[in-house]
């Protein structure tokens, strides 16, 4: 946790698989789903530009969240090295 302006936030960190670490960030959705008990990362097809082999590429991961995490504030962001960090602040019980 990371208590920057009084704010606690949780942060998790995952690598990508090696197939798709060279994919652009726009292509990744992070999203929580409708009760907030779960986040799902998911690869989205790609438009025009088109490296050789991106239809191939699947990425359709989900992720537990804690009950104290604000599931509708998530942030993520893509490293160069493709480490998929997630972020989220704790919700005030």
């Amino acid at each position: 946790m990371d208590h920057q302006r009084g704010i606690q936030r949780l942060f998790m960190s995952f690598s990508l698989p090696v197939a798709c670490r060279h994919i652009d960030a726009d292509r990744l959705l992070v999203r929580a789903n409708r009760s907030g008990t779960r986040i799902r990362v998911v690869l989205e097809p790609s438009h025009g530009g088109r490296r050789l082999g991106d239809d191939d590429l699947e990425l359709n991961e989900q992720f537990t969240l804690p009950v104290t995490v604000n599931p509708y504030r998530v942030t993520a962001r893509l490293e160069h090295d493709g480490v998929l960090t997630v972020e989220a602040p704790v919700a005030t019980l």
